[in-house]
């Protein structure tokens, strides 16, 4: 019986550790980076222009800089408004994993962002399915979702649930 402690120590200790995949300051600095070139209007980071759903709308670009853990993404410059970085990370068909990645991204996204960030959180259903939108303002008085910093989204596509996560920045 002695020897089962210490194995179900580390796999508790393992289990622990893995559900909190963002909690590393490389994740932590990657973050700032992407977050100071939001703020300069995505200078450095933007890349080639790509084919956009809503040519009227916005135009896409790739970004050269992705976050840990994320699949891909890109970067969106509305014809009005502030452009902004969505990242996509891998879906799972598990709901409550998905939330589980979607809380540790949120608490990396506070760790790396060194001030106090409110969150406010909807979720609504589309087409029998859950979508659920956490935004993370500056100003505990907000009410535009608009003027969020972060906004972490759960969604439901090609049956699995996905996770994304947009940096807003500015126009310059």
């Amino acid at each position: 019986m002695k020897r089962a402690t210490p194995i179900l120590f580390l796999l508790i200790a393992f289990n622990s550790y893995s559900q909190d995949e963002f909690a590393s300051n490389a994740f932590y600095g990657d973050l700032r980076k992407i977050y100071a070139d939001a703020q300069e209007g995505f200078i450095k980071y933007k890349g080639e222009k790509r084919k956009s759903e809503f040519e009227e709308l916005s135009a896409e670009y790739k970004v050269k800089f992705l976050l840990p853990l994320a699949d891909s993404g890109k970067i969106v410059v509305p014809k009005t408004g502030d452009p902004y970085v969505v990242y996509f990370f891998e879906p799972n068909k598990n709901r409550l994993k998905i939330d589980q990645r979607a809380m540790s991204l949120r608490d990396a996204i506070v760790t790396a962002y060194e001030k106090p960030l409110y969150l406010r959180s909807e979720t609504v259903v589309v087409n029998d399915r859950p979508l659920t939108n956490n935004w993370l303002f500056t100003d505990p008085d907000e009410t535009k979702t608009s003027a969020a910093v972060f906004r972490i989204t759960i969604f439901y596509q090609d049956n699995a649930y996905s996770l994304s996560l947009e940096i807003r920045g500015k126009s310059q």
